[in-house]
């Protein structure tokens, strides 16, 4: 049976250098319908890039794609922020074959099961996890049986959405095989998009240590539930082992949603690491909670080699962390990153403004806190309202998004209207003010220059320093320090010169 795995991610903005990642989802798939079919299942994984306004030319390269491989599967994942693409694809697949099965997995499956239905086009929606799931239907279809009792599926009949019971989470995460990379060009994204860290020019890999976290963040997806399952330090480090002495990479993202909830086991891996003597460099873009933290996993996550971490504080204030059900000991995530910075480990901080009733006040904490801590980076995101998260209802509660007038493409740059205790206007000047406070600052730069050469090529430092500069909109002679204007003078005439200032994020 040949089986058709597509990502669709969905870039919202024209950025110069847009992130794009290998699909480890689709890989997991992939190594688990091969593990248990053989050769009964021929898998190819495409990644559809889709930029708004270009749907031409997605069904262009989708119907190359098409035609090439003849599918009678196609498996499609999509964030919710891709949804417009989504249907497309998905309308697109069946004028191309209506006999093609089409089922779809996923954040926005999971979380707007309905909406994922809604168009009609769509065979099945997978909800959760979904390597056991995706197995049992395309053994249903092998042996030409009804799918439609799968647990952990939802579907459209005679007009209404039928959910199956959930499936249950895969408890022993060690079963599952490594990831196929026989599936995908390790070169493919090189050069071309950045990395989750920003990184642009060099092949990696990105590894699961983890599933689900047990916080209840109310803007957070739900797609591998609330249970923490750990893979053993000896199971991590044999797929680590086995794509380095395969593929040659030594570059490694670990993307959990939080590697380190156990301290023993993550200071176990880095061990495990540090006795193997391979020769490599670790980032964690995302899999860091920042109370969550000590000197001492620190400093073996160091000597295993991680040049650089992003700790999600979201927003300075206590209130509203327990709002968000982030509950973060703020004071402990300052110490952390502080110490952290000390060791040479080069530091980025997430952020979020625009909370529902967040208060002029509390915007002002959370640009405080960044600008006070040691972090060398900052991301100042906007808040986005996804449909079926906490975040969501809670607008909802405060008048807001009643009519489904929200639309889920806007992003996380660009503001927009939202149910927070201050006006538009002052959320555009505070996030325009963080970034420049935060980032125009001699000792930061000067900290940047010295630590940024250790991880980064100068390419991806230009577009370090360049995001800042565009997304502040922020003129040269707004600067009053002299040695950060001369440090930045090149990315300003940079900036103006091609006056892309919407078309950064930072």
């Amino acid at each position: 049976m040949k089986i058709l795995l597509i990502d669709i991610l969905r870039t919202s903005l024209e950025e110069v250098w847009p992130s794009a990642e290998h699909s480890l989802g689709l890989m997991y798939l992939s190594s688990s319908l091969k593990s248990q079919f053989k050769d009964a299942t021929d898998v190819k994984i495409f990644t559809l890039i889709s930029k708004p306004g270009q749907s031409v030319n997605d069904k262009k390269k989708l119907l190359e794609q098409l035609n090439n491989i003849k599918p009678q599967v196609v498996g499609i994942r999509c964030l919710s922020i891709g949804q417009d693409a989504f249907h497309e694809t998905v309308r697109t697949i069946k004028d191309w074959d209506s006999k093609c099965i089409v089922i779809a997995g996923g954040p926005y499956p999971t979380d707007d099961t309905d909406g994922c239905l809604n168009s009609g086009y769509l065979d099945c929606a997978v909800i959760g996890e979904g390597e056991i799931t995706f197995n049992e239907f395309i053994g249903r279809l092998i042996e030409n049986k009804d799918w439609k009792n799968i647990q952990g599926i939802a579907f459209r009949n005679n007009g209404s959405v039928i959910k199956t019971p959930p499936r249950l989470f895969i408890d022993n995460i060690d079963m599952l095989p490594i990831p196929d990379y026989s599936v995908i060009d390790l070169e493919q994204f090189s050069n071309q998009f950045l990395t989750f860290t920003s990184k642009i020019s060099k092949p990696h890999a990105n590894i699961m240590t983890t599933r689900g976290c047990p916080y209840r963040c109310a803007y957070c997806h739900n797609i591998l539930g609330k249970k923490f399952r750990v893979r053993s330090p000896e199971n991590v480090l044999a797929e680590i082992r086995y794509i380095h002495d395969n593929f040659g990479i030594t570059d490694f993202q670990i993307i959990d949603d939080i590697f380190n909830l156990d301290m023993d086991r993550a200071k176990r891996i880095c061990d495990l690491i540090i006795q193997s003597k391979m020769e490599l460099t670790f980032s964690f873009p995302n899999a860091i909670r920042g109370d969550r933290m000590d000197k001492e996993l620190t400093d073996k996550m160091r000597e295993a080699g991680t040049k650089f971490m992003s700790i999600a504080v979201e927003t300075g204030s206590p209130r509203l962390q327990k709002l968000i059900k982030k509950n973060l000991d703020l004071d402990k995530v300052f110490k952390t990153i502080e110490y952290v910075a000390e060791v040479g480990i080069i530091t980025r901080g997430f952020f979020m403004l625009g909370f529902p009733t967040e208060t002029e006040e509390e915007l002002d904490q959370t640009i405080e806190y960044a600008k006070s801590s040691s972090l060398l980076g900052a991301t100042f995101f906007t808040v986005v309202y996804f449909p079926g998260t906490e975040l969501y209802k809670l607008a909802q509660s405060l008048g807001y998004f009643q009519h489904g007038s929200y639309s889920v493409s806007r992003d996380y740059v660009n503001v927009g209207e939202g149910p927070y205790n201050y006006s538009l206007e002052t959320l555009t000047e505070k996030k325009k003010k963080a970034i420049r406070e935060f980032a125009f600052t001699r000792s930061r730069l000067e900290e940047a220059l010295r630590l940024l050469p250790d991880y980064f090529t100068q390419r991806e430092i230009d577009g370090f320093f360049m995001a800042y500069v565009v997304s502040s909109r922020a003129s040269l002679e707004e600067i009053e320090d002299e040695k950060v204007k001369n440090i930045l003078r090149r990315y300003f005439v940079i900036a103006d010169k091609f006056s892309k200032k919407s078309e950064f994020y930072v």
